[in-house]
């Protein structure tokens, strides 16, 4: 019997799929594949950057070839991807060489889901699957919430070929349809709160939503996607928050506790913190001779263009005897990506 689940962030289920489990623990390779699509939902999020262009991007990174990917992979230690776009079908032979690319860089077991607005043929099902993928998610657009044509089929045609199959739409009107043909399924249903970003925000005030007075999710939107709750069907409703809070902490920190060397302390947040001295080159050669003369360890620091990075907790400890080197001192609290963004700079 289906239970329901719920957590301080606001997620609520009675079932969820292998991906979202994955993405739960914050070990999932988001791969955005292309942001070419043939609709125009007035609730897409996709940046500006992204939007109608052919460019792909694993989590935060660009990519250029699959080795960038399997990279991003093993920075995560990720044991699933959730592909997405634009709409990834429109690169079907890409896509195709991503999973299977995935598949042999980390096995079988490595769970791939994938995100399309298109209903696909048993034949395009077929080389999908064949290629390795676990579990496919279906975006109906708008106008066919009412009379889904199709929904139920393909969801049975993908779960008779040995797929994990189901439906992910945004919570912001009813869609009883959409629920009849995934309880005839027998699939699930995945629900995530209307989102405002910098892109959709103008077309979501037209359409009459309001965002919430903390986050970027739109009022009404929860109290929609609990209407959804039934017993007789696998729901499972995604706040925006949920990104944030959960998903995007833990990949930091899988990346952090991968990727971070002996100078960088880990934060409960998933950042790191460490200690910079910057300055001209003589300076710099100055400041790198007092640290070798105080016998600081080779792991502890790191010399750069521009700068040395220290241990934070060595660079407040000898700030004294760098006082005459005219460099710039500072801590600095980043995301552990190369030359990730700075959350907090503290200058000594």
């Amino acid at each position: 019997m289906l239970q329901w689940q719920s957590d301080s962030v606001g997620s609520i289920y009675n079932y969820l799929s292998p991906g979202c489990q994955i993405c739960r623990q914050g070990a999932g390779l988001v791969l955005f594949v292309t942001g070419r699509c043939e609709r125009g939902c007035f609730y897409c999020p996709i940046s500006e950057d992204r939007r109608g262009k052919d460019v792909a991007y694993a989590d935060e990174q660009p990519v250029g070839e699959l080795a960038d990917i399997l990279s991003e992979g093993r920075a995560i230690g990720a044991l699933g991807t959730g592909i997405t776009g634009g709409e990834p079908l429109l690169r079907l032979d890409y896509v195709l060489d991503c999973i299977r690319a995935l598949k042999e860089e980390f096995g079988s077991e490595h769970h791939i889901h994938l995100y399309t607005g298109i209903l696909p043929n048993r034949s395009v099902l077929k080389r999908l699957v064949r290629a390795g993928l676990d579990e496919i998610r279906f975006h109906p657009p708008d106008e066919e919430w009412s009379d889904p044509v199709g929904l139920k089929e393909v969801l049975e045609e993908a779960k008779a070929l040995g797929l994990q199959a189901g439906v992910e739409i945004p919570a912001y009107k009813p869609a009883p349809q959409i629920v009849h043909a995934v309880r005839e399924a027998d699939a699930f249903l995945n629900l995530n709160e209307l989102e405002f970003s910098e892109t959709n925000f103008s077309r979501l005030m037209e359409e009459g939503f309001l965002p919430l007075d903390l986050g970027c999710g739109a009022e009404g939107s929860e109290e929609m996607a609990r209407g959804y709750l039934l017993d007789d069907i696998k729901v499972h409703y995604c706040p925006s928050r949920f990104k944030d809070a959960v998903q995007l902490r833990e990949r930091l920190r899988r990346r952090a506790e991968r990727t971070s060397r002996p100078l960088d302390y880990i934060t409960e947040e998933g950042t790191i913190i460490h200690g910079i001295i910057e300055g001209k080159e003589g300076d710099l050669k100055s400041a790198l001779g007092i640290i070798d003369g105080l016998e600081v360890p080779a792991e502890m620091y790191s010399c750069l263009e521009g700068r040395i990075e220290i241990a934070a907790w060595i660079l407040e400890e000898i700030c004294p005897d760098l006082e005459g080197c005219k460099c710039d001192l500072c801590i600095i609290e980043r995301y552990p990506l190369q030359d990730g963004p700075v959350v907090e700079r503290i200058p000594l």
